[in-house]
C-alpha cells in the first residue's frame, strides 16, 4: 500500500513538473522597462531601442524563437528609415477609425456623384424633349407671368431651337 502511494506521489509530481515546463514555454514573457520608468509585460521582444540592463525577464532560450541579430549598418552608406516599434493598441485604433473615416467619406462622394449623374440624365432627358418638340415643327407656345398662353413665331422658334441645343450640348456629354 505504501508503494502505491509513493508511486501515485511521484506520478503526481511528474505531471505538475511537465505541467509547470509546458505552461512557462507556452507564457513566454518578456518584461522590461520602458522610457519612462513603467514596467511593460509582452509576449514578443521589447523595442529595439530599449537596452538590455532594462530588460527584466525575458523567456528562455529555448522558448524563444530566432530573432535575427540587428544588422550594423555600414557608416558611408546613406541612412535609412528608423525601424519602428510594433504599433500600439492606441495607434492601431486611430488607424482603424482613420481608415473608416476615409471609408465613409468616399461612400458619400460616391453617392454625391451618383446623384449629379443622375440630376444630368434627367436634364439631358428634358432637354432633348424640348427641343425634339421645337424641331416637330407643330405650334410653339409659351406662357407669361399671368399664366396667358403665347404662340411663338418662326424667329423666335428658331432661338429657341438654338438656346436648347446649347443645353443639349451642356447638359448631354
Amino acid at each position: 500500500m505504501k508503494t502505491s502511494r509513493a508511486f501515485s506521489r511521484l506520478g503526481l509530481v511528474a505531471c505538475s513538473t511537465a505541467l509547470l515546463l509546458v505552461a512557462s514555454s507556452a507564457s513566454a514573457q518578456w518584461v522590461w522597462k520602458d522610457d519612462g520608468g513603467h514596467v511593460v509585460a509582452s509576449d514578443q521582444p521589447p523595442p529595439i531601442g530599449v537596452p538590455p540592463s532594462r530588460i527584466l525577464k525575458e523567456p528562455s532560450a529555448r522558448a524563444t524563437r530566432s530573432v535575427p541579430a540587428p544588422v550594423v549598418a555600414d557608416p558611408s552608406a546613406p541612412p535609412s528609415a528608423p525601424v519602428s516599434a510594433p504599433k500600439s493598441l492606441a495607434d492601431r485604433e486611430l488607424e482603424s477609425r482613420q481608415r473608416e473615416k476615409e471609408q465613409a467619406e468616399a461612400a458619400k462622394k460616391a453617392d454625391d456623384e451618383a446623384t449629379r449623374a443622375r440630376a444630368m440624365q434627367e436634364n439631358c432627358s428634358a432637354v432633348r424633349g424640348n427641343l425634339a418638340a421645337l424641331q416637330a415643327g407643330g405650334r410653339a407656345a409659351r406662357f407669361n407671368e399671368r399664366g396667358e398662353r403665347i404662340y411663338i413665331d418662326d424667329a423666335q422658334r428658331q432661338t429657341e431651337v438654338g438656346k436648347s441645343q446649347a443645353q443639349v450640348a451642356q447638359y448631354c456629354h
